[in-house]
């Protein structure tokens, strides 16, 4: 079970990132990705692959707002006579949230071709003391 939830919690973490100024994924740098043995190829292509990730939940989350939109326009409009299609449109809407679920997983695999669980957290924690040191400059 801790297995499980370190997991969803890296699988979080990697589906979360946005490609920082640093060159790296979120507060880990390239650096600290190759103090722990990844190399630059997989560094790249992970971040390739988080962007492609990133994007494609940016799309859903417009299509889940948009949707959601529709939804309050058939509340006002009268939500007893629009409840069929309200109804539709939550079940629309729950499609796109398992999807977002699926791709979380889908890319927490796929991420760990290119940097496994261990290095991303032995990469992290470089990250935090370097982070760290310098705040105490």
């Amino acid at each position: 079970m801790r297995k499980f939830f370190s997991g969803l919690f890296i699988m979080m973490a990697f589906s979360s990132l946005a490609l920082a100024d640093n060159g790296g994924l979120g507060i880990v740098s390239d650096e600290d990705f190759k103090k722990v043995g990844v190399s630059q190829e997989n560094i790249n292509k992970a971040k390739g692959m988080v962007g492609k990730v990133s994007t494609n939940y940016k799309m859903l989350l417009l299509e889940k707002k948009q949707l959601e939109l529709e939804v309050n326009k058939y509340v006002l409009d009268g939500a007893e006579q629009n409840l069929a299609e309200i109804d539709a449109l939550f079940d629309r809407i729950g499609d796109i949230e398992a999807n977002i679920l699926k791709d979380r997983i889908r890319s927490q695999i796929e991420m760990q071709k290119y940097i496994t669980q261990e290095q991303y957290i032995k990469a992290r924690d470089i990250a935090i003391r370097r982070i760290n040191e310098s705040r105490n400059k």
